[in-house]
């Protein structure tokens, strides 16, 4: 899956590779540590309304959007995400390489996430948790949408050659 957004001056941000390192871990992180927040935390408010863990898990996701912000016009996105035949060979076999890997990542996540919904909903009401309602599920698909566009940019993040001039 690709995705890129081209910025109106054209040149993709030259950011370093341990920034981008950096914010596709936060991204990959944060946004299921704002699921599991508020999906753990105790609704404490007796009337309706945003309690602790809600607010909490909404700053994560936050995060996890911020992150993604920052990847998206990147040169390293725009190696993941731009037409083909805008791209050279060198850059293609880049391209290549970080998908097939993150496509092998993204299917290891998704078989263990099957596994364990088959084993959470046997178990029924034995305290393994499952989606439920239309926003746990909801948190899932969209979860699944940012690993499918940031897995990509971060194994590129990892595998790629260190620019001429970059530490």
């Amino acid at each position: 899956m690709s995705f890129y957004y081209r910025k109106a001056g054209g040149k993709p941000w030259a950011l370093p590779r341990s920034l981008i390192r950096l914010v596709t871990f936060a991204a990959l992180v944060a946004y299921p540590a704002g699921c599991l927040t508020m999906v753990l935390a105790p609704d404490t408010t007796p009337e309706p309304g945003l309690n602790a863990g809600e607010i909490a898990g909404f700053v994560f996701f936050g995060l996890a959007l911020a992150c993604f912000a920052v990847i998206a016009p990147s040169s390293l996105q725009r190696i993941v995400g731009e037409e083909a035949d805008r791209l050279d060979e060198f850059e293609l076999n880049l391209r290549r390489r970080a998908n097939a890997i993150a496509y092998q990542v993204f299917t290891g996540l998704t078989l263990a996430a099957l596994v364990y919904l088959g084993i959470a909903s046997d178990f029924g009401v034995g305290g393994l948790w499952t989606p439920s309602s239309f926003d746990e599920w909801n948190a899932v698909i969209w979860g699944a949408l940012l690993y499918a566009f940031v897995l990509p940019t971060a194994v590129l993040a990892w595998i790629a050659p260190a620019p001429v001039g970059e530490d």
